[in-house]
C-alpha cells in the first residue's frame, strides 16, 4: 500500500473573506474612532444566506453612515458592496481592495 500526496493549488487558494480583510475594516474604524468621527460599529453575519456586513455609525442612535457588505455569490466567489447613507450603493466589486478603497476614501473624508 502506498500513499500519494495530491497537490491541488486551486483547492489551497484563498477563498472567501479573510481575517486580514476583517482586520483592515476594523483598523479603519479604530482610526476613525480615535479621531472621534465614528463612535459605533456593528458586525452581522447570516451564514444561511451567505451575507455578512460591517457597519459604521457616527453615533449609536443614528442611521448607518457606511455599510460594507460581503456576499457569497458562488461556490468560490465573493461580492463586496459599499453603501453610504443618503447616496445608496457607491461601490460593487468582486475585488476586496477596490471596495475597501472606496470605504477608506469616505472615512478619510471625515478625518
Amino acid at each position: 500500500m502506498t500513499f500519494e500526496i495530491i497537490n491541488n493549488p486551486a483547492f489551497l487558494a484563498k477563498m472567501g473573506f479573510t481575517n486580514a480583510q476583517f482586520k483592515k475594516l476594523d483598523g479603519l474604524y479604530l482610526r476613525a474612532a480615535g479621531e472621534k468621527v465614528l463612535t459605533y460599529r456593528a458586525v452581522d453575519c447570516d451564514f444561511d444566506e451567505g451575507v455578512a456586513s460591517y457597519t459604521y455609525y457616527q453615533s449609536q442612535g443614528q442611521a448607518p453612515y457606511l455599510q460594507f457588505l460581503i456576499k457569497k455569490v458562488g461556490p468560490r466567489t465573493m461580492m463586496y458592496e459599499v453603501y453610504k447613507h443618503g447616496r445608496g450603493r457607491i461601490a460593487k466589486s468582486g475585488v476586496f481592495d477596490y471596495a475597501f478603497g472606496k470605504i477608506k476614501e469616505e472615512v478619510e473624508a471625515l478625518l
